[in-house]
């Protein structure tokens, strides 16, 4: 990969990130579903489940 590349992934992913933290801080409880479905991945709660999981 040359530099530009490098350059263009590595702000992609700043943005996608951004986005993602704006969306978790923006709702309601968002740090504690973020946590809630850290710990249930952790646990091997399947994904199709997680949003029982963490209501």
């Amino acid at each position: 990969m040359n530099k530009d590349t490098l350059k263009g992934v590595l702000i992609l992913l700043g943005v996608a990130l951004a986005v993602a933290l704006f969306c978790v801080v923006a709702t309601d409880n968002g740090w504690q579903k973020l946590w809630c479905v850290l710990r249930a991945l952790a646990h091997g709660v399947s994904l199709s489940n997680i949003r029982a999981v963490c209501l």
